[in-house]
C-alpha cells in the first residue's frame, strides 16, 4: 500500500531546496531531540525506512537510553539502528527533526561533532532558532511528523503502512489525539491520508495510550499525590523529584505526558509539571489551556517550544526550583485577561 491517490494536501509547500539537498547527498545522518517523543521517533523512523529508496544510506542518531519504554514500540516498528558519532560525522548531511535549538540535538558531543557536516533544519517549534544551512520550521503545523509527510510525498518516496503508522504516531502524539489547539484541517488530512495508506492507528493507540507498565502507574500516583492548585483555581502544578521517580521504578526518558494530570484539573488555565529525572537538574513542562500562551513564562527560564506547550529545565533541587518558578507563574497567571463567560 501506499500514498493514497485521493491525497489532498499540498507538496508545493515543501521548500525545493530541501528535496534537491536529501537527493544530492548518498549518507545522511538523522537525529532528533533529547527526551524524544512519539513525534521525533516517529519522524526519525520514516525517514530511515524512506530515504534508502531514494539510493541513500541512512545513519540514526539514538544515544543509549534515550527512549521511554512505552516508545520502544516505536523503535521496533522501525527497525531503526543506531549509529555511532564518528559515523554521523561521515555523512555528506545531517536532518535535525523536531529540534528547536542546537543544544538539545539527541547526539553525543551535540553538532559540534558533526564539523563540516551540514544541516538541514525541519521543525515545528515556535522558537526555532534556525541554526541549519537550510531550514523549514513551520510553527503552525501540528507536529514535524505533518511535515515530513508533505516532504517524502514532494520526493516521491512511498508512504508504507509502516512509514504511515509511525507518522500518524507523530500527529497523534503532539495533538494529543486531536484534542489540543495545534489540531488543524491540515493535519486532520494528512492523518486521513496516513490512514488510507495503512497506519496501524488501533494497535499504535493501544500501545501509546493503554499499555502501561506497573512502574509508571505507580509513578501515576506519585504524580496525583503531588498535584496542587492555586487558590483562584487558574494555575495547577505537580512535583516528582529524583527519589520519588526512581522509587517508582522509572527515568528520566519516562517523564513527558503525566502533565496531563495537573492539566485535567478543571478551571486550570497554566499547568507546570516540576520532574527531577537526573538528581539536580529539574525539567518543566508547561501547557495552557482555552487559548493561553504559556510560551514566554517559559522563556524567563530560558526555554522555549510552541505557545501551548513550552518546557525549560533549571539547575538545583527541585524545591527550590518550584519556590523560583511558582511565583513567576502566579504572576503570569494574574496577569492573564479574564475569561468570557460562557
Amino acid at each position: 500500500m501506499s500514498t493514497p491517490r485521493t491525497a489532498v494536501t499540498d507538496v508545493a509547500l515543501v521548500p525545493p531546496e530541501l528535496c534537491e539537498a536529501i537527493r544530492a547527498a548518498k549518507r545522511v545522518g538523522l537525529a532528533g531531540h533529547v527526551t524524544p517523543d512519539a513525534d521525533c521517533i516517529g519522524t526519525l523512523g520514516a525517514l530511515w525506512l524512506a530515504l534508502p529508496e531514494l539510493g541513500i544510506q541512512a545513519f540514526v542518531a539514538m544515544p543509549e537510553g534515550s527512549v521511554a519504554r512505552k516508545l520502544q514500540y516505536l523503535v521496533k516498528q522501525a527497525g531503526l539502528e543506531f549509529a555511532s558519532t564518528e559515523q554521523l560525522a561521515e555523512c555528506d548531511l545531517v536532518v535535525v527533526l523536531d529540534t528547536a535549538k542546537q543544544r538539545r540535538a539527541n547526539i553525543d558531543g551535540k553538532l559540534d561533532a558533526l564539523p563540516g557536516v551540514p544541516v538541514l533544519n525541519i521543525d515545528h517549534h515556535a522558537t526555532n532558532v534556525g541554526f541549519g544551512q537550510w531550514n523549514w520550521i513551520d510553527g503552525g503545523a501540528s507536529s514535524t511528523a505533518e511535515l515530513i509527510y508533505l516532504l517524502l510525498r514532494a520526493l516521491g518516496c512511498q508512504i508504507t503502512p509502516t512509514i504511515a503508522t509511525l507518522l500518524y504516531a507523530g500527529i497523534h502524539g503532539d495533538t494529543q489525539g486531536f484534542s489540543l489547539s495545534n489540531t488543524t484541517p491540515r493535519s486532520l488530512a494528512v492523518a486521513h491520508e496516513l490512514a488510507e495508506a495503512g497506519a496501524r492507528i488501533v494497535e499504535l493507540c493501544e500501545r501509546l495510550n493503554r499499555s502501561r507498565s506497573r512502574s509508571e502507574f505507580d509513578l501515576l500516583k506519585v504524580i496525583y499525590a503531588n498535584t496542587c492548585v492555586s487558590d483562584d483555581g487558574q494555575l495547577a502544578w505537580s512535583t516528582a523529584s529524583y527519589d520519588e521517580i526512581h522509587g517508582a521504578g522509572c527515568c528520566a526518558e519516562d517523564i513527558d505526558d503525566q502533565v496531563e494530570v495537573p492539566r485535567s484539573v478543571e478551571g486550570s488555565r497554566v499547568v507546570i509539571l516540576f520532574s527531577e529525572g537526573h538528581q539536580g537538574k529539574v525539567r518543566m513542562n508547561f501547557r495552557g489551556e482555552r487559548g493561553v500562551s504559556v510560551l514566554e513564562l517559559a522563556k524567563q527560564f530560558d526555554g522555549g517550544g510552541h505557545h501551548a506547550s513550552a518546557g525549560a529545565i533549571l539547575d538545583g533541587p527541585i524545591a527550590e526550583i518550584v519556590e523560583r518558578v511558582l511565583p513567576a507563574a502566579r504572576a503570569f497567571v494574574a496577569a492573564l485577561p479574564p475569561e468570557e463567560e460562557e
